[in-house]
């Protein structure tokens, strides 16, 4: 968004100054919508603000969309939890033998 919606917003000058489909772009984009609705509110009124409004809300409603899958995506379950939390004991005198050996080192 700051190395691509920044340039392209168009709020230092006016989208339609910038060449071509960059300025369309641009308004598509959360800088630019919000420049958009910022120079719509303080000079006209609040008229013309439904296309900056929509695009800053979809832009939200697609972050917190994200934000639940990669919440969702990873989750271990109470089993797999237990195990990995529980020391391995299953392996009877290996223990017992580095601190055996541990001690007669002194």
């Amino acid at each position: 968004m700051m190395l691509i919606g920044n340039p392209l917003s168009g709020t230092a000058t006016a989208p339609e100054m910038l060449p071509g489909w960059s300025g369309t772009l641009g308004q598509l984009l959360p800088p630019g919508a919000g420049g958009r609705l910022l120079r719509s509110t303080a000079f006209f009124e609040g008229h013309g603000i439904a296309h900056s409004v929509t695009v800053l809300a979809t832009w939200l409603t697609l972050g917190m969309v994200l934000c639940l899958a990669g919440g969702l995506r990873h989750r271990p379950t109470a089993a797999v939890a237990d195990t990995a939390a529980q020391p391995a004991t299953h392996a009877t005198g290996s223990s017992s033998a580095v601190a055996g050996n541990a001690g007669s080192s002194r």
